[in-house]
């Protein structure tokens, strides 16, 4: 992670002066408008990878019968997108937006590590403040049910994705 800190506050600084781009010409770790989309930015470069896997796993399981079937009867190729691919990838689009979810209420990693939660607390997600709560400031009352209260979280969006998994399923 150190590679991400040197990265984004002195690599973009010096391109970012280089080449006379103001929102780059500052460390966005420094800036608290701006650490929390360094963040989210590098967590999507870090599970990108993975999510992809997963649309290219939809992708696959699409059955070509259906896709030459769809060319046999005339559909062009943006009407077997949006008529036959999309809502065949539905289930690895809904799978994908709700790992995406549980995974920004627990990210705890690459928050610690490029922002330790600052500046000014800026980028302090929900694991983190539990964390600091019941082992850094010892309150473990506290810490613990802020970490039910996360615990439910994650506990609903992961009912909601297997309801919406079994909704919008399609049947082959």
């Amino acid at each position: 992670m150190r590679f991400l800190h040197f990265v984004f506050s002195r690599v973009l600084v010096f391109i970012g002066k280089s080449l006379n781009l103001s929102f780059l010409s500052y460390s966005w770790l420094a800036n608290p408008q701006k650490a929390l989309w360094a963040l989210v930015i590098v967590s999507v470069w870090q599970y990108s990878g993975y999510m992809m896997i997963i649309h290219i796993a939809g992708l696959v399981n699409i059955p070509k019968e259906l896709i030459e079937a769809a060319i046999i009867d005339g559909a062009g190729a943006g009407q077997r997108i949006r008529r036959i691919i999309l809502p065949l990838m539905v289930p690895s689009f809904v799978v994908t937006l709700f790992l995406t979810l549980q995974r920004g209420f627990m990210v705890y990693d690459v928050n610690l590590a490029l922002t330790d939660g600052g500046p000014f607390r800026s980028t302090e997600l929900i694991s983190m403040h539990v964390y600091k709560k019941a082992f850094l400031a010892q309150e473990y009352g506290i810490g613990q049910a802020q970490a039910f209260f996360l615990f439910l979280i994650v506990a609903a969006i992961t009912l909601a994705q297997v309801y919406f998994s079994k909704k919008w399923e399609v049947e082959m």
